[in-house]
């Protein structure tokens, strides 16, 4: 891909940004007067605003509504097409790459078996490539950059990936400035739990409200919105609880690590297990992602073995998703990542009964499916650009 520009906004003032964040929470559309509750600003600084974002091409007028007495309210709406940005989700088994419009909406998708020998520069190549192919029907002027998620640990100030476990051979790899050098875009790079949590956030189908986010890829993750903003930590690497011990059995050879949530809940271990259970052909060596998807169809077609590995390994899931909301007092729990769409059939009902049963303080609890699932991360890394450059509060990361 040659190096391009692109012609980003001039960031507008503070208030400026608050509106524009204002209405792009509302996709159904938001009137002048509701901007002014919403945001503390006085009715004229809300109509000098909104005048210009109009004359921008940034948001435009829809239809008139009646609510009370008074005039008709103008509903505001952002101008999905005028700014664009792509995302893309690194994991080890799959590339997922997408492209995200103003309002949220996704444009374009491709997702690609990750290569079996993940080495960075061929990565970096099939970003490149995918994200050429997403973005080929926009306007290259409307795309503000890239946001990459990956897995953990990243260092944020430098732009790399600190030694992921998930990611053999990835030493210090600086991602960031290397998608930049090849592109040409501003790049941004997030965990991929934090992603996904922005992405369920910011979506016009994701949650509302402060909520927790179980994320389950080919690791397990969790992260939180709360207070209305995704929570990061100091370093931005929020999230790691496969630690957490959550059974008495034997859930790993190694003593050190039996009973912790890792060795139950993730694609491998319950691999492992259904080997030793006869569910799957014995055999050593790591698992692939082929016997993860056998044992899920077995399950689903009633055998008897595949779902006691699952809802065995949903109840230790339990355990662990009841201690966090112990700890966060929140009172809806959101599951995704790549691996849940497989899962779910066969272990929300668990979570559903069982978490509830644990929780100290609450008595109301919603553990409920993402639709995002499977595309959180990508979303989320796209909605990080835009907020970048568009939200009053930016996610604090850096762009190259």
């Amino acid at each position: 891909m040659a190096p391009r520009g692109t012609n980003q906004p001039r960031l507008g003032d503070y208030n400026q940004n608050v509106v524009l964040d204002a209405i792009r929470r509302h996709p159904g559309g938001v009137s002048r007067v509701e901007l002014g509750r919403l945001t503390g600003l006085t009715p004229q600084t809300i109509s000098n605003i909104t005048r210009r974002l109009i004359e921008q091409a940034v948001v435009d007028e829809g239809e008139r509504v009646v609510a009370g007495r008074g005039k008709p309210r103008t509903l505001l709406r952002v101008r999905p097409e005028r700014w664009h940005a792509i995302g893309v989700h690194i994991d080890p088994a799959t590339l997922t790459v997408v492209s995200l419009d103003l309002a949220g909406n996704v444009q374009a998708r491709l997702t690609r078996p990750a290569p079996r020998s993940p080495e960075p520069e061929e990565v970096v190549r099939l970003i490149v490539a995918l994200s050429e192919e997403v973005g080929a029907e926009l306007d290259p002027g409307s795309v503000l950059g890239i946001g990459v998620a990956a897995p953990g640990p990243i260092d944020v100030v430098a732009g790399r990936l600190h030694r992921p476990p998930q990611l053999p051979g990835w030493e210090d790899v600086p991602l960031r400035s290397e998608l930049h050098r090849v592109t040409g875009w501003p790049v941004l790079l997030d965990k991929d739990v934090t992603a996904a949590v922005t992405g369920e956030h910011w979506s016009p189908e994701g949650t509302r409200g402060d909520f927790l986010y179980l994320y389950l890829g080919s690791g397990i993750a969790a992260g939180a919105v709360l207070n209305g903003s995704v929570h990061r930590g100091a370093t931005n690497n929020v999230g790691e609880v496969g630690d957490m011990y959550v059974s008495r059995r034997r859930t790993d050879s190694d003593p050190r690590l039996s009973g912790m949530l890792h060795t139950t809940t993730m694609p491998s271990s319950l691999v492992r297990k259904a080997r030793a259970a006869d569910v799957l052909a014995r055999r050593e060596g790591p698992a692939s992602a082929e016997e993860f998807a056998e044992l899920c169809r077995l399950a689903d077609t009633g055998h008897r073995g595949a779902l006691r590995v699952l809802r065995t390994a949903a109840r230790d899931l339990a355990r662990g998703v009841a201690t966090l909301v112990n700890f966060l007092d929140l009172g809806t729990v959101v599951m995704g990542g790549p691996s849940w769409p497989a899962l779910a059939e066969h272990q929300l009902e668990v979570l559903q009964r069982e978490v509830p049963a644990m929780l100290t303080a609450r008595e109301d609890l919603e553990v409920r499916s993402s639709r995002l699932a499977d595309v959180g991360a990508a979303r989320g890394a796209a909605a990080l650009v835009l907020d970048h450059f568009l939200a009053p509060r930016p996610s604090g990361l850096m762009m190259e």
